[in-house]
């Protein structure tokens, strides 16, 4: 793993797939909250450095990979677009400069928000590329019963045909969340991925990157084809409610 100050120079063999990757990365309270005593290390640099390292395994570029970022606490932000950078290194700068947030988790709301902002042609989704969601939280939708909701926001993404990665840090994580915020198989190491604490994400750094960069398998197609109805559902329930 590369220092905190900057990204990683570590040789790479980059994906040759083209994607447009929205990153989701959790800001909330409990990042610092867990901090060392003795101050050795911040584990919101710790996530920055993971994601910008996360980079090197992809060609970044407007007819290549397209990266966005949503960072979220209680509130939610859209800090970068699909479109924004198309050089690998000012991505990778951005990302080390992320700020940090503090509060509340608000999961679902983040996941919305990658699916109607970041996933957006206005801001450079490509509709003929496929999209690639990466969420990295440490924990659970808090206050929890924004958990369902979490769910059911990643069923809805699943179902518009993104193919959703996910990476849970330190021992708390329920697994169970994390699977199910991840695409099919759903297979750990796979299609998920969790990290013992905030200093031991680099060890997954390369399985992640390798795996993100796999085509959908026939259970991706088949979760889209059974979701669908799901998704009509829940797309008109969102239109009524911002039509209130």
């Amino acid at each position: 793993m590369g220092s905190q100050d900057c990204p990683s120079s570590v040789a790479v063999v980059p994906c040759e797939e083209i994607l447009d990757i929205c990153l989701i990365l959790d800001s909330s309270g409990s990042i610092r909250d867990n901090n060392p005593r003795d101050g050795a290390y911040d584990n919101w640099n710790l996530v920055r450095q993971f994601v910008a390292d996360l980079m090197d395994y992809f060609h970044i570029g407007r007819d290549r990979t397209r990266v966005g970022a949503v960072v979220f606490s209680e509130e939610v932000r859209l800090v970068f677009s699909l479109n924004t950078y198309s050089e690998r290194r000012l991505m990778q700068e951005a990302l080390m400069n992320l700020h940090y947030m503090g509060r509340e988790t608000n999961t679902p709301e983040a996941i919305r928000v990658a699916r109607q902002q970041c996933f957006n042609p206005t801001n450079g989704d490509r509709p003929e590329v496929q999209n690639v969601a990466i969420i990295v939280t440490d924990g659970v939708p808090y206050p929890e019963d924004r958990t369902v909701e979490a769910i059911t926001q990643a069923q809805v993404m699943r179902a518009e045909g993104t193919r959703m990665v996910a990476v849970g840090i330190t021992q708390i994580i329920d697994r169970s969340l994390l699977k199910q915020l991840s695409s099919p198989p759903q297979i750990e190491d796979e299609n998920y991925f969790t990290s013992a604490d905030f200093t031991a994400l680099g060890e997954i750094n390369q399985l992640v990157g390798k795996l993100s960069c796999v085509q959908p398998t026939e259970g991706e197609f088949l979760s889209f084809s059974v979701t669908l109805t799901a998704l009509a559902s829940i797309v008109q329930y969102e239109f009524h409610q911002s039509a209130k």
